[in-house]
């Protein structure tokens, strides 16, 4: 797995440009990706039906014209990254694990951008134990480019290892993977208590649309083969029962007010992770 000539730039564009609508967003007074702890960063003038507790009374008085504070968020935050590199993640090209690596030195580029100390944390895939990288700065980065890059798609273990083992300690929580393994209760059950949870779940265009006709299905976890006629009646039955995965996650994160996004691996990861970030 490689990262194109290009993708440090264009990681540092994404970053940029969420940092831009970020300053866009608390002069217009609203909630920033960063979350809670606030810091004080100027004043704009009231609009009407706003919250009269947000006016600046000292201005107010001085002025006799009202105004609003306008708040940004800390640093400091900790963010977390999980990301499944089970054999599943294999599927392209490109694959799926080519996505997720790309999101996660998307996140940590846009974290670090934000003053968070960013956590990448590696499914055991064929290891026994999962690996991390500790990133709190920005010089911090390269290496972990540098890292991802050596990852490979292999084993079983994937996302659901990770939520039933490791300890969820952090402000915000991103899953990248297929989320085929596992069920969603472990999943959500890490959203709330002051950390937000983002899950986005890569597939390949196959997975959306199985082509008709003779194939091999090949368990990418052990390798099995199994031929097989795929004719329509197949194709809509498997499009049905995806479909209703998906909703089940989609439903899953609507309920625990959670984020959860789908996309096909034929999407950039720029296109992918921007609904995670943007609030």
């Amino acid at each position: 797995m490689r990262f194109g000539p290009d993708f440090a730039q264009r990681c540092e564009a994404f970053a940029a440009r969420l940092a831009r609508r970020r300053v866009g967003r608390e002069a217009a007074g609203r909630a920033s990706v960063l979350g809670p702890g606030e810091e004080f960063a100027g004043h704009r003038p009231y609009r009407a039906g706003e919250d009269l507790r947000r006016l600046d009374w000292d201005l107010y008085a001085r002025l006799d014209k009202p105004f609003v504070r306008v708040e940004r968020r800390e640093a400091g935050e900790r963010w977390t990254v999980w990301i499944d590199r089970s054999a599943s993640m294999g599927v392209g090209p490109p694959t799926k694990l080519q996505r997720a690596a790309e999101c996660a030195a998307a996140l940590a580029r846009v974290g670090l951008g934000a003053g968070a100390r960013v956590r990448l944390v590696l499914s055991p895939g064929a290891d026994a134990t999962p690996s991390s990288i500790v990133l709190r700065r920005a010089a911090d980065w390269g290496a972990a480019l540098a890292r991802l890059q050596g990852v490979r798609a292999e084993g079983r273990a994937g996302l659901a290892a990770l939520w039933s083992r490791e300890r969820a300690d952090c402000d915000r929580l991103f899953g990248v993977g297929d989320f085929l393994d596992g069920d969603a209760r472990g999943w959500f059950v890490h959203q709330g208590r002051g950390r937000r949870l983002a899950g986005l779940q890569w597939l390949a265009p196959e997975e959306f649309a199985p082509r008709v006709g003779r194939a091999v299905l090949i368990d990418p976890e052990t390798g099995d083969e199994l031929p097989i006629d795929v004719d329509a009646p197949l194709v809509t039955r498997y499009e049905r029962r995806l479909g209703e995965e998906l909703d089940h996650w989609r439903a899953g994160a609507a309920r625990h007010g959670a984020r959860h996004h789908v996309a096909s691996t034929a999407r950039e990861f720029e296109d992918a992770l921007a609904p995670l970030l943007e609030d």
